[in-house]
């Protein structure tokens, strides 16, 4: 059975176990990280939590409805059993009605066969770095290939254990004031908190690219059991001319071929971003998200409502 848990309600341990035994465990669902980016988030559970989905909640405009946060890639039904097609319906079928607007993200072990009408098919890309960098960088793009060479020339410095903060403000200052960009302060603040909680679990690199002793460029990259997210990061526009970030992920990759990890990509949808990651040899790969409306009024409100917004 089924049943669906407020936040207060949810035992931690029982959580967290069940979560760590999962076959497509992640540190996005993890209590504690939950908390940060939704502090009363609530769940469904199967059983004595044989099988869990997370569900991040709010509301506006009296409307409550599920979503996933900024900074969480992954969410979904997570279970050491085989997810059935059934059973994924079930937990989707088991989502309260007061929660009219449903976007979440779910997880490639999350069938979408018999909620198809209720997903849309999101890409990301990886790239396995269980192999020698020599093979790894045969499969870089001529473009990628030439961009790397021309960083190289620049005198770059690569480090390590970069300021977080450094690294997030390089992005609110350039890519963050474009209009497609709606974090705000707040969501600045709560991705600094995950940050340095992912630091303290020792899950997390934070390398930067510095020219002439000023930081340029920076990545945060989110260590997750067999996988390593490249999770956020930020670049000076001005300095775009010395491929900082091109350099960066390429000594990133240099530095950790061998091990046996996917670098996941987390996107994108944006055909740009997306022949960036596979000029790196970056491979896509399909998973789903929830979304859909239970009131047939309520697409044209959420509209209205980001339009008075912004």
């Amino acid at each position: 059975m089924i049943r669906f848990l407020k936040h207060s309600e949810i035992d931690k341990d029982r959580w967290n176990k069940a979560v760590s035994e999962a076959s497509n465990s992640t540190i996005f669902v993890d209590f504690d990280f939950l908390c940060l980016g939704n502090p009363n988030w609530c769940a469904l559970v199967e059983d004595d939590y044989q099988s869990v989905m997370p569900l991040p909640v709010r509301s506006k405009l009296s409307i409550k409805y599920v979503y996933t946060p900024f900074f969480y890639n992954r969410m979904g039904v997570f279970s050491k059993k085989d997810i059935s097609p059934d059973l994924m319906k079930e937990f989707v079928d088991s989502i309260p009605r007061k929660y009219r607007q449903i976007d979440l993200y779910l997880n490639e072990n999350n069938p979408d066969t018999l909620i198809k009408q209720k997903t849309i098919e999101m890409v990301s890309h990886q790239l396995n770095l269980n192999r020698p960098y020599e093979l790894i960088v045969h499969q870089y793009s001529q473009n990628t290939s030439r961009n790397i060479k021309s960083a190289q020339k620049n005198g770059l410095e690569y480090i390590e254990n970069a300021s977080v903060k450094k690294i997030i403000r390089l992005f609110q200052r350039n890519r963050g004031k474009q209009k497609a960009v709606h974090y705000k302060k707040r969501d600045y603040y709560t991705l600094i908190r995950m940050a340095h909680h992912a630091l303290q679990q020792g899950k997390l690199d934070n390398i930067g690219v510095i020219s002439e002793g000023k930081l340029i460029a920076g990545a945060l990259f989110l260590r997750d059991k067999e996988r390593t997210w490249f999770w956020f990061s930020g670049r000076d526009n001005t300095q775009a001319n010395k491929k900082a970030m091109f350099f960066l992920i390429d000594e990133y990759i240099k530095r950790h071929a061998g091990q046996p990890v996917i670098l996941d990509f987390n996107g994108s949808m944006n055909e740009n971003v997306a022949r960036l990651y596979k000029g790196f040899g970056g491979i896509p790969y399909n998973y789903s998200m929830l979304h859909f409306t239970r009131n047939f009024y309520l697409g044209g409100l959420i509209k209205l409502y980001k339009a008075i917004k912004h």
